[in-house]
């Protein structure tokens, strides 16, 4: 009798595991659709003319999903578009409230973001300037630009210089000095005026004048002699003589900017003819360490900073000069040195034909910006 109860026991446990093992599973209850989120990025005025474009901007943003669709809607108008963006010249005239939405994949709008439009005719409201700015600052020679945008107006004039203007754009300007520029728009309802200032930032011009370094400067001969006197030409035994000047720019920042350079060679003085026999004398960039015999050069060749067919009576200078000491200033060097030479080594005569600096030291002036 026992063990029927038991069995019985075991069979019931087992009916009821195996009933609920049969149950039906319950499904899972889907996720909730989330609207996407409309947004209005910009409106390119608040106020215009009938016939005036005016352009929207909007973007949507979907927590679960993605945004597909757009619509913009006038109060007004009706549907205006289906895109992101959009520009229109055809508002009616009154005031708009736009609402814009977005639509995600499942279908379902965002709520509409409004924004609002005024069509105003032209005379009814003064005009409105909502752009006029100047800018960058620029330093003389250099040009700035004048921005601007406005809406309602007949005419649109900007003062000094400039004159009748779209109700929108931009002018490159470059006052010689800093200038308040006014701009004036009006219609029959009225003028407005905004100004806008371009500042010339006037940059210091420092000057530097330094004389040749006698230790540095000198004379070299075709024979490999080398003298401590700068002399140019040739001697009484046909010795030709070319002259070194070495110039201290070791104060002038890397970076500055050369505005201009003279050299004044006038305290220097002829001995013989050596303009009339010798020729044109020419100087040439010449950057050396120590003058050595090989620091003589044979032959007239380019790239002369200047050059001169009578004895200096006023500072010389020429782009090319300027372009060397910036270029000695740019590769950091401490020097700017130069060499002089005559277009003829020398003249068969048994005479000195000859300009000399060796009482008087030439004069580099530099002047510079940093």
């Amino acid at each position: 009798m026992k063990i029927l109860c038991t069995w019985v026991l075991v069979v019931v446990l087992l009916s009821v595991l195996l009933a609920g093992a049969c149950l039906p599973l319950r499904p899972a209850q889907p996720a909730v659709n989330q609207p996407p989120i409309a947004h209005i990025d910009s409106v390119s005025a608040t106020q215009i003319v009938p016939g005036e474009t005016v352009a929207f901007s909007g973007r949507g943003i979907d927590p679960d999903g993605k945004v597909i669709n757009y619509r913009w809607r006038s109060s007004l108008d009706g549907e205006l578009s289906t895109s992101q963006s959009f520009q229109t010249s055809s508002l009616s005239a009154g005031s708009h409230t736009i609402w814009f939405s977005v639509q995600d994949e499942n279908g379902e709008w965002s709520k509409e973001t409004p924004c609002n439009v005024a069509v105003v005719p032209i005379g009814a409201v003064p005009p409105v300037i909502s752009v006029f700015e100047a800018g960058p600052s620029a330093s003389p020679g250099q040009s700035s630009t004048l921005t601007w945008q406005v809406t309602g107006a007949s005419t649109v004039k900007i003062e000094p210089d400039i004159g009748n203007v779209a109700l929108a754009g931009s002018r490159a300007v470059s006052p010689s000095r800093s200038t308040i520029y006014t701009l004036t728009a009006s219609n029959a309802a009225g003028t407005v005026t905004a100004t806008a200032e371009v500042s010339i930032v006037t940059v210091p011009v420092h000057t530097v004048e330094v004389s040749a370094i006698a230790a540095e400067s000198g004379q070299v001969r075709r024979d490999g002699y080398v003298g401590t006197e700068p002399s140019v030409g040739d001697t009484v035994d046909l010795a030709s003589m070319q002259a070194f000047l070495s110039f201290d720019i070791s104060m002038i920042p890397k970076g500055a900017k050369v505005t201009s350079a003279s050299l004044d060679m006038t305290m220097g003085y002829v001995v013989g003819s050596p303009f009339s026999l010798l020729g044109r004398l020419y100087a040439y960039p010449c950057q050396y360490a120590a003058l050595t015999k090989n620091s003589y050069v044979i032959g007239i060749l380019p790239g002369a900073l200047f050059t001169t067919t009578g004895m200096f009576t006023a500072p010389v200078t020429s782009t090319l000069l300027v372009n060397a000491v910036q270029a000695a200033i740019d590769a950091g060097s401490s020097r700017f040195q130069i060499r002089l030479q005559f277009e003829k080594p020398y003249f068969n005569n048994r005479d000195d034909d000859y300009v000399t600096f060796a009482k008087y030291k030439p004069l580099l002036t530099i002047k510079y910006r940093d």
